[in-house]
């Protein structure tokens, strides 16, 4: 008898060694992932801990990264300061290289420079201790 469209046929039980087949398969791809999942682990983290030593014997050369901060002195070169990459790419494009450039430079001219808004001109002026010239105001104000 031919079947019509849309009939299914009726759904066979497993035989005991069809349902020990598939429990052995299911353990045996289980483990395959498991393994997986440790070595892709294992190779975050070894990667990490590089990327952690590079980091240290770099600063160990260079000195470390300093946040911005009002007790930073005048002289400090930008490229030791933690800027966004907004912030550093805009203050680099102007040709500015310590902090004393930015802390004398006015509002109207922060805002000049490209991609620097007045939340940036903002964020520089609070982070660098200066009070807001120029009518632009404090995050939160």
């Amino acid at each position: 008898m031919a079947k019509k469209p849309g009939e299914n046929e009726p759904i066979r039980p497993l035989s005991k060694e069809q349902r020990e087949a598939r429990k052995a398969f299911r353990q045996v791809d289980a483990k395959a992932v498991m393994t997986e999942h440790d070595t892709a682990e294992k190779a975050f983290s070894n990667n990490r801990e590089r990327l952690r030593e590079e980091r240290l014997a770099r600063e160990t050369v260079q000195g470390p990264m300093l946040y911005p901060a009002p007790e930073l002195p005048d002289d400090t070169p930008i490229d030791k300061v933690r800027f966004s990459a907004r912030v550093r790419n805009a203050i680099s494009a102007a040709g500015w290289k310590t902090v004393g450039e930015i802390r004398e430079a006015s509002d109207a001219t922060l805002l000049s420079l490209p991609d620097l808004g007045k939340g940036s001109v903002s964020y520089l002026r609070e982070t660098l201790g200066l009070p807001s010239t120029d009518g632009v105001r404090p995050r939160g104000g």
